[in-house]
């Protein structure tokens, strides 16, 4: 069953994701056409990531204390106004601009969306049951992959079309949509805690030692860390998606430009036909997913180990290539695999913790994928220098093999996924 507050969710994640690409995009191209210099606009990237790590260890603290459709509102609305700040500091100052500012700004920005990404997934298993969770975790997957599919190639062209500062008016108009329709979101976990403190006298007691308890921040801090490394269903996913993340991080575009000049021998034209080619074929996996999801919940860890060979399979093949052609063609089968072994990965992780429990577990999931993704750019870095891009893809595939192996060894853990456990149950595995 898939409850109306989803597609409130689905819809305002959606037109957020378009305002943060345009957002992005804009001041990339501000920054860079005003400072004339590559280290400043790379600073961008760096202070987002930065500042999302330190959300992450904090949003454990701020996802138990307030109920998610209203962290989600708060970040929505708090992003709107920061951006609506920014624009009108760019606004009034024509001339040279503050740079440190402009970071200062977007390190709060991504400070606040650090806790939408936890917040949306914990979400949406109370909002999508039984055959329901898996297919809207297809709906938006799907959706992320149009809007970066589309999104990075129209919004070139807005910008060439109404310049920077008039594109970050459009990105701001996103924001405020997004939080409107944020505001229609209700959920249903905290409906029944509000009805059950209604009609129990005790619960006024509960809630004094509730009170009491709230000093124990380094408590909470730690309680989706203890999860995460005592449910072995958990533990055993991180395990698989942090080692397959070690040669997954190939895939960032600035690899596969190296890999188009260096093995391909085509020009920068050809990095965008790869990029297409592989979020078009993102899309066909999420829809895949939602069209299979009867025959997908049927033993899905298997599933997604199964994808993720498949995906070796290309990968080693597609290492192996030098025809442009056949390159484009692997690259976008690839994406199929890769999105299908990530939609069942999610859905797994959101059934495998009670519900109260799972913001704190998605935050510090989001902790260590950025944590992972950040160490494996820099690795693989290094290792492209040395040893060039067909080994890189070749490592990529080794290491998504031993990450299938060590999935096959934790398969026992999950041989009680053929029905999708309720996300309210308690234990799975702790």
């Amino acid at each position: 069953m898939i409850r109306r507050s989803f597609y409130y969710l689905w819809g305002s994640q959606t037109v957020s994701n378009v305002a943060d690409i345009i957002y992005l995009l804009s001041i990339v191209v501000l920054v860079f056409t005003s400072s004339d210099s590559l280290m400043t606009t790379i600073l961008i990237p760096l202070f987002r990531l930065f500042s999302q790590v330190l959300s992450g260890l904090v949003a454990p603290i701020i996802l138990s204390r307030f109920r998610l459709n209203r962290v989600l509102l708060f970040s929505q609305l708090g992003q709107f106004v920061i951006f609506t700040l920014l624009l009108l500091y760019l606004w009034n100052t024509p001339g040279q601009k503050s740079f440190f500012f402009i970071f200062i700004m977007v390190f709060g920005m991504s400070f606040l969306d650090g806790w939408t990404n936890p917040a949306r997934n914990a979400l949406v298993p109370r909002l999508a049951t039984g055959e329901g969770l898996m297919r809207a975790n297809g709906m938006v997957s799907v959706s992320d992959q149009v809007v970066k599919c589309a999104g990075w190639a129209l919004s070139g062209i807005v910008i060439v079309w109404l310049g920077s500062l008039n594109t970050l008016v459009v990105a701001s108009c996103c924001y405020l949509v997004a939080a409107i329709v944020t505001s229609f979101i209700r959920d249903p976990l905290a409906q029944e805690e509000v009805r059950s403190e209604s009609s129990d006298p005790s619960s006024n007691e509960a809630g004094l030692v509730k009170e009491k308890k709230k000093g124990a921040y380094w408590k909470e801090l730690g309680e989706g860390w203890k999860i995460i490394w005592h449910n072995r269903r958990i533990r055993s996913l991180m395990i698989v998606d942090s080692v397959d993340t070690i040669g997954g991080t190939s895939w960032v575009g600035v690899f596969i430009l190296a890999y188009v000049t260096q093995v391909l021998h085509q020009d920068e034209s050809w990095w965008g036909f790869m990029n297409a080619s592989f979020f078009s074929g993102m899309i066909l996996g999420g829809l895949l997913v939602v069209g299979l999801v009867k025959r997908l919940q049927k033993n899905s860890f298997l599933y997604m180990l199964g994808a993720l060979m498949v995906y070796v399979l290309i990968t080693v093949v597609f290492a192996l290539n030098t025809i442009p052609v056949a390159a484009l063609v692997l690259f976008a089968i690839s994406g199929i695999p890769v999105q299908m072994a990530g939609i069942i990965r999610r859905t797994l992780l959101q059934t495998s913790a009670p519900a109260a429990q799972l913001p704190k577990v998605m935050a510090g999931i989001d902790v260590l994928t950025n944590l992972a993704f950040g160490l494996s750019l820099l690795f693989l870095g290094w290792y492209a220098d040395r040893f060039g891009m067909v080994q890189v893809y070749l490592l990529a595939a080794a290491m998504t093999t031993i990450a299938v192996l060590i999935g096959w060894f934790y398969r026992r853990d999950f041989q009680d996924s053929e029905q999708i456990d309720h996300p309210t149950a308690t234990g799975a595995g702790i």
